[in-house]
């Protein structure tokens, strides 16, 4: 059975579906790139904390054996700002990169804090550490 997710997260059609079925599997990606993530959303049979790497070539969808290499293959060493972080989907280590841009805000303007591809909750608790910890304000 295929069926597709909608705008608001869910799936499409009868809640029924997804009781009846062994494996709920999601596909990310963006169209502009042929990278494309294999995430379980429910397994009956083991885990749903995996992550699949998969890449288009000419020859259709292949799995990446070493997704780190291919996340930090366009990045520049040196750059301020900029660094490498292990990190775990699952039991598969990641080094990904992650990159910080900061700003001086006039007096009186609320300093804005955004993050793409981290959860806003996590960003406000790394935040909320370094301000305690190195007294960054």
């Amino acid at each position: 059975l295929v069926g597709h997710v909608t705008k608001e997260g869910g799936l499409a059609g009868p809640r029924v579906l997804e009781h009846v079925v062994d494996t709920v599997l999601a596909f990310e990606g963006d169209r502009h790139h042929a990278l494309r993530l294999l995430r379980a959303v429910k397994h009956r049979f083991g885990a749903t904390d995996e992550l699949g790497v998969m890449e288009m070539a000419a020859e259709g969808l292949r799995g990446v054996p070493d997704a780190s290499r291919l996340f930090l293959s366009d990045r520049r060493t040196g750059v301020a700002g900029s660094t490498v972080v292990a990190t775990l989907e699952g039991q598969r280590p990641l080094l990904v990169e992650v990159q910080a841009l900061t700003n001086r805000v006039p007096p009186g303007v609320p300093p804005r804090r955004s993050a793409q591809g981290l959860d806003g909750g996590r960003l406000a608790l790394l935040l909320a550490v370094l301000e305690r910890r190195v007294r960054l304000e």
